[in-house]
């Protein structure tokens, strides 16, 4: 299992989710189940990753903590009046997170926004993935200011304690638009210490080393 994180909102963590999510169950024959702790702004992520991979279970499984408003969690829940202790929403996600994980042989677990985002009472979206206690995988873009923003995520989740398997750039521009592109990822690896283990351009255009992100899960040659 893996957690995606970002280094910012709308980078493309749904995207590659469902990229990645496609591969491993279509291509690989691997029982592959999602999981998105918090959703705030609708349902739309989920919605999207239960059609993709055929999912039984119902939204709220799949989906424990859902806001109405596209704001942080901490922000959303005092707006909206949603009335839950740090406690209740920990035991939901982790209700949901044994459920999927017991019944899926690889389980892709999404976040909401950054590293940094708050959930509620100072408790952080990286604290929810040293809750959860898996490894993660930074989605990135190409674009002016990666740079900074993937190696301060970078380093957030090492000092929080937590494995980072790699970066996967998502291609919201194209390549061929993007500046010195080569020179950008080959600084991240540098001075991140880093590998970049995955391009996505778009559905059927991806590299990814899934080495890299089925640490635990035995791929088996097709006939």
């Amino acid at each position: 299992m893996i957690f995606f994180t970002g280094t910012d909102t709308g980078v493309g963590k749904t995207y590659v989710s469902t990229v990645i999510g496609k591969h491993l169950k279509y291509r690989e024959n691997i029982n592959v189940g999602y999981l998105k702790p918090i959703e705030s702004g609708g349902i739309e992520d989920t919605a999207t990753l239960k059609d993709t991979l055929n999912l039984e279970e119902e939204l709220n499984v799949l989906n424990p903590i859902n806001l109405k408003n596209p704001l942080s969690p901490n922000v959303a829940f005092e707006v909206e009046e949603y009335n839950i202790s740090l406690k209740e929403i920990k035991n939901k996600i982790k209700k949901s997170f044994n459920l999927l994980s017991k019944k899926y042989d690889y389980l892709i677990v999404e976040g909401a926004g950054g590293v940094a985002v708050p959930i509620k009472d100072h408790f952080l979206m990286s604290d929810l993935i040293k809750f959860l206690d898996i490894p993660s995988v930074i989605i990135s873009k190409p674009n002016l200011g990666t740079i900074n923003h993937t190696l301060l995520t970078i380093e957030h989740l090492r000092n929080k304690g937590i494995d980072v398997k790699g970066v996967i750039i998502n291609c919201i521009s194209k390549l061929e638009d993007v500046l010195y592109y080569e020179k950008t990822f080959e600084t991240i690896e540098d001075y991140g210490n880093i590998e970049i283990i995955g391009i996505v351009k778009d559905y059927g255009n991806y590299k990814i080393d899934f080495n890299k992100i089925l640490y635990n899960v035995k791929i088996y040659p097709k006939c």
